[in-house]
Parts: structure tokens; C-alpha cells; sequence
């Protein structure tokens, strides 16, 4: 324990904690805090099954943060995300199941092909205007798209968050409701992931514990930014991420 105190208080342990304040930030506003996390974490050496369950855990432990929020302060009502909670979570155990299975370069073939087909679809649901702004009382609906996306979530993870906002948005709601809602079913793919990975042993309390920290801090920096966002930026700046997150994806499977 002695030790571990000692490489979080390190140069290291700040820098990852920085990372995690950048990611989460990122990760609340545009969905992508995978753009940051996990390239950072590959570039000082974590394995890669060890930075996506670094990634579930800060991710997950980050997006708790932001739900216990959300709810204190009753912007979205828990009850009406338990259902699509319980279905993210099963997505997320099953994508982790599957990662542990998979290469490196198998997981990452898998994530170029769904950004490139979420980036279409991102640019239609710009030009179609699909979002908008809705009622507070409107609820999210059940439906088989959190599962797939949290299996994508649980196993590999870059662009998960933007693919849940997408989602969120194609079914009507505005942004801010949908990055909101986003935050909660992050939270249960994300969890359920890392639980798997715990079990299975591949978890670096080391790096995780620096990076959830400045996750947290991160996530309440995000929520507070999201509102100041003007629609006409969000169009812009989706698509723009989106096209990063698949340049990120397919230079890390060539190189």
C-alpha cells in the first residue's frame, strides 16, 4: 500500500491524473474521452487489456460521480434509466468476455468499423436535424441499440460514449438530455466491464487510481461546460471527433 501511495504522489502518478482530468472532460461533452485515455495510457507502456479496464474503471467511477449529481439535483429521474441501465451492463460483461478473447488488432479492426458507421450517421442525424428540444418528463425506451453499444463499451471503448449521445439523439432528445442520460448508462457498461476484468486479473491499481481522480474532477468540469454549448458548434464539432476517434483507431492498427 506503502508503495502505491508512493507512485500516485510521483511525477507519473500527477500526469495521469491529469490525463484523466482531459479525458473525462472530453468524455462528458463529446463522447470521445477514449480519444485521450487510451493512447495516453498505451504511450507509457500499460498493456492494452490493462488500459481499457483502466478506461472502465474511470470512466465508470466518473460517470457515478456525474449520475448521483444528475439525480440530487432531478434532471433525470433514476427509475426511468434502471432499464437501459441493466441493459448496458449486460452489453458491457459481454464485450469484456469477448475482448479477453480477441487480439489487439481483432478489437481494433472492430472499432474502425463501427465509427466509420456511426460517423454516417452522425452526419445525417446533423443534416437531418433530428435533435431537439424536448420535455422533462419525456423518457428514454428500451431498446437493443445500449446493448450493442455496450459490448462495443465493455471490450474496446473509444467513441462508446459518443455512439450512446448519438443514439440519444436520434430518438429526439437535444444534446445537453442526451450527454446527460449518457452519463448513466456509461455507468453501468463501464462497471459491469471492469468487474469482469477485476476477476480476471488485469487491473493496475497504479495507473487506475490517478486516472479515476482526475476523471471525477473531469466529469463535473464537462457537466458544467455542456450547457454553454450552442447547437450549431455541437454539429460541427461531432462529426470533427468522430472523424479523429476512426484517424486515432486506424494509425494505432497500422503502427
Amino acid at each position: 500500500m506503502e508503495y502505491l501511495l508512493w507512485e500516485w504522489l510521483s511525477i507519473d502518478g500527477l500526469f495521469l491524473f491529469g490525463i484523466g482530468i482531459l479525458a473525462a472532460i472530453i468524455g462528458v461533452m463529446f463522447g470521445a474521452a477514449g480519444f485521450v485515455l487510451l493512447p495516453a495510457l498505451l504511450l507509457v507502456g500499460v498493456p492494452i487489456h490493462a488500459t481499457v479496464a483502466v478506461n472502465k474503471f474511470a470512466t465508470g467511477i466518473s460517470s457515478l460521480s456525474a449520475v448521483v449529481e444528475l439525480t440530487i439535483k432531478r434532471k433525470i429521474q433514476l427509475k426511468h434509466m434502471l432499464p437501459l441501465m441493466f441493459i448496458a451492463g449486460l452489453g458491457g460483461i459481454s464485450g469484456a468476455y469477448l475482448a479477453t478473447r480477441l487480439s489487439q488488432r481483432t478489437m481494433t479492426v472492430i472499432a474502425c468499423i463501427v465509427l466509420i458507421a456511426m460517423f454516417f450517421v452522425v452526419l445525417k442525424t446533423n443534416k437531418s436535424g433530428t435533435a431537439r428540444k424536448e420535455h422533462r418528463d419525456e423518457q428514454p425506451t428500451a431498446s437493443l441499440a445500449p446493448f450493442l453499444i455496450g459490448i462495443y463499451d465493455g471490450g474496446f471503448g473509444p467513441g462508446s460514449a459518443l455512439l450512446n449521445i448519438t443514439y440519444f439523439m436520434r430518438k429526439k432528445f437535444s444534446y445537453l438530455r442526451a450527454a446527460e442520460m449518457t452519463r448513466f448508462v456509461m455507468f453501468a457498461s463501464c462497471i459491469s466491464a471492469f468487474l469482469f476484468y477485476y476477476f480476471y486479473g488485469i487491473v493496475d491499481w497504479g495507473v487506475a487510481i490517478p486516472v479515476t481522480i482526475g476523471s471525477i474532477a473531469g466529469s463535473h468540469i464537462g457537466l458544467n461546460i455542456i450547457p454553454y454549448l450552442k447547437g450549431k458548434w455541437v454539429q460541427v464539432l461531432l462529426p470533427v471527433v468522430f472523424f479523429l476517434l476512426i484517424v486515432q483507431v486506424v494509425a494505432d492498427s497500422l503502427f
